[in-house]
């Protein structure tokens, strides 16, 4: 009961958020939850953290960013399983409204994370520290990423979680090698295989029309010809960077929605 008051107020104020302007925010609302969040109550600071992600998805200038940021370091200077859990989710809730200072910030700090070596021995705390993380890079793959980030940042924050397979659930290790792949160079087809790794389905046209394909199975003896089945070499360039944006924004989410996951109509907007 003791933490009873101080989580209510967070409650009323991540409630509110969407609803305040920034100079509410930035005065009243940010001073109070970094006031909370120094708490040392767990559950007091843990609350906070989901309340700033809520205040860092509605709010982008450059002032808010800066204190949450700065508060941001010290729950993860705390060092705990818990504070980074809590940090990396409440903050990839946010990539999709966030700045490209934030998602710079949150996928440096991903990096930063996963070159340490693990150290917990539990592998259910791994698992769920493997799990958030890649959630919080398919949230940041599918957006607009500087090419520099994806190379220094992105990349290698994948290559450090496939490390680790015992704590990788195997949905997300197929979406992180997809992305490995598309992101350093992948085509339509990467995308084809994230989708049907989702769907169960073929990942590609020669799925479908090879020798041994789908349909050859369905329909016997029957001849298809390889030169119809094929796919034109040639794609426009912006054709190309269509797709590889869809699929992206696909993978961020798509996963999710089969696993039931999808936010219920209540929710606000």
């Amino acid at each position: 009961m003791v933490c009873f008051v101080p989580c209510s107020t967070i409650y009323c104020f991540y409630t509110q958020v969407p609803y305040v302007g920034v100079k509410v925010a930035s005065t009243h609302v940010l001073p109070a939850l970094i006031t909370l969040g120094s708490d040392q109550n767990s559950a007091v600071k843990y609350a906070s953290i989901d309340a700033l992600g809520a205040v860092a998805q509605h709010f982008k200038s450059d002032m808010v960013v800066d204190k949450i940021h700065i508060q941001m370091d010290a729950f993860l200077e705390d060092g705990s399983h818990e504070a980074t859990i809590s940090v990396i989710r409440a903050l990839a809730v946010a990539v999709p409204h966030s700045t490209d200072r934030l998602r710079e910030y949150l996928l440096t700090k991903i990096f930063r994370l996963t070159s340490a070596p693990p150290t917990e021995n539990d592998i259910e705390r791994r698992r769920e520290r493997a799990n958030v993380f890649c959630e919080a890079l398919r949230a940041l793959d599918a957006t607009d990423l500087p090419a520099t980030s994806v190379r220094d940042l992105l990349l290698p924050s994948i290559q450090n979680l496939l490390k680790d397979v015992d704590a990788l659930d195997p949905a997300h290790k197929e979406a992180l090698e997809v992305i490995g792949r598309e992101r350093s160079g992948g085509t339509l087809e990467s995308i084809g295989k994230a989708m049907g790794a989702h769907l169960g389905i073929a990942t590609s046209v020669s799925s479908f029309f090879g020798e041994s394909s789908l349909l050859g199975k369905k329909e016997g003896g029957e001849q298809h010809d390889p030169a119809a089945a094929s796919v034109p070499p040639q794609v426009g360039l912006q054709t190309q960077q269509e797709n590889t944006r869809f699929g992206r924004i696909m993978r961020g989410g798509f996963g999710d929605m089969l696993r039931g996951k999808a936010k219920g109509g209540d929710e606000p907007s």
